[in-house]
């Protein structure tokens, strides 16, 4: 069996890139070991966030790191017991700390977060997925005069950036969101950003879409990418399957398949937790984050979630109670008349690189093998760039320079 194009992976960026490259008239065939949308994708919080600016390895992290190791409920959290395999990542990470490093970083981040609306659009309008993105703002809040404090210098760079915002007082939050609890009194107001009210049904819309227009989803678990002349040869569906072009969009488990060649890159989880609550008398209309717990509440079809909480664990251990029970008394905290009936709760696995930027491109060593994974915490964001920029790689289009910061080289 052949194809012209593979896309190993039905998450969101997976099935963003197989859209655009369905729309662009390719030949594609999606695989994955679950249903679309159904791994990292279907606990995402929902953010669209085109001002984010900063990679998580900043040059003040240092002093956050006690914490990090001593505190079972702050925002990020390192287990003990999987320190050991993740400290050759967690080196990497700090090193991503340093100015310089990180003010690369910070040029990719800008580079592939700033078009978000504007690359999705072609792939919202074929998935006839309008209903589910809403672009009605953001709000940062802060319930400390400390936390508001740490927030200038991010409000001077958006400032001198020239992206949009309002610093608001505790009476203007609550004029966007009356049912907030009143002990948010600064806040910042991103009204250029949005969320989607359902990440898994999207994802879905876009695979449908590709499949009614020609494309092929197959469910099935790869076990290995032989190269061979003129493509790839995908091992572990019902029979081989060769393509003349692969793109591995397989998320925090892409380096299962690199391995083997000779090619794995610094990946880890960064194990995510949401619960969701239905709405109650508290029903917002953006989504709102609670920048010193580093909690965002996010309005969905069918309640409001609340996540943001990481945690460094491995891909094997299973999900901390802890995590959750943190997440719904924040969760209360911020929006008392929640109901206490019918939560749900989820975990999964953010795919996360030392310098917070994802892989997209042709893998040096086989350049039938095109990288779109790593994208960590922003990857409904990153989906859309990720998506323009791998079918570019593919038709062979000259790229654009600042995209060299997302090359699978700088790894490799």
């Amino acid at each position: 069996m052949e194809a012209e194009i593979v896309v190993i992976g039905a998450g969101v960026v997976g099935a963003a890139c197989a859209a655009r490259l369905t729309m662009s008239g390719r030949k594609v065939v999606i695989v994955d070991r679950v249903e679309p949308g159904m791994s990292c994708s279907f606990g995402n919080a929902g953010g669209l966030s085109p001002t984010i600016s900063f990679p998580l390895a900043t040059p003040d992290m240092y002093k956050q790191i006690p914490g990090w190791l001593t505190k079972p409920d702050g925002p990020l959290v390192v287990d003990w017991k999987h320190l050991p395999r993740a400290l050759p990542w967690l080196l990497r990470f700090l090193r991503e700390g340093m100015p310089s490093r990180f003010e690369r970083a910070a040029q990719g981040m800008r580079t592939m977060m700033r078009g978000v609306f504007e690359d999705y659009a072609p792939l919202i309008e074929f998935a006839h997925a309008q209903s589910l993105v809403h672009r009605v703002g953001q709000l940062y809040v802060f319930d400390t005069e400390q936390g508001f404090a740490k927030e200038q210098g991010a409000i001077e760079t958006r400032r001198a950036l020239g992206l949009e915002q309002q610093v608001l007082d505790g009476d203007a939050i609550r004029e966007l969101e009356p049912h907030l609890d009143a002990r948010f009194k600064h806040g910042v107001y991103l009204p250029t950003h949005g969320h989607c009210s359902n990440p898994q049904a999207l994802v879905q819309r876009f695979v449908d879409a590709s499949v009614a227009a020609g494309a092929r989803f197959v469910r099935g678990d790869v076990a290995r990418l032989e190269p061979a002349d003129g493509g790839v040869v995908i091992h572990g569906l019902r029979s081989p399957l060769k393509a003349r072009r692969v793109v591995l969009a397989g998320g925090v488990w892409s380096n299962e398949l690199l391995r083997p060649l000779g090619a794995s890159v610094p990946l880890e989880s960064h194990r995510g937790y949401h619960v969701q609550l239905r709405y109650g008398q508290a029903r917002p209309t953006r989504n709102v984050m609670w920048q010193e717990m580093k909690t965002l509440a996010t309005p969905m079809d069918e309640g409001l979630r609340f996540a943001g909480t990481a945690e460094i664990a491995g891909t094997k251990a299973m999900p901390n109670a802890r995590r959750f029970e943190l997440l719904e008394k924040v969760a209360r905290r911020m929006y008392p008349g929640l109901q206490s009936e019918g939560e749900t709760r989820w975990m999964g696995h953010r795919p996360c690189t030392p310098d917070s930027l994802p892989l997209i491109g042709e893998l040096p060593s086989h350049k039938s093998i095109v990288c779109a994974f790593g994208h960590g915490h922003v990857g409904l964001s990153g989906a859309s760039f990720t998506s323009r920029a791998v079918d570019c790689i593919v038709r062979g289009d000259a790229t654009d320079a600042s995209w060299a910061a997302f090359s699978p080289g700088r790894y490799l």
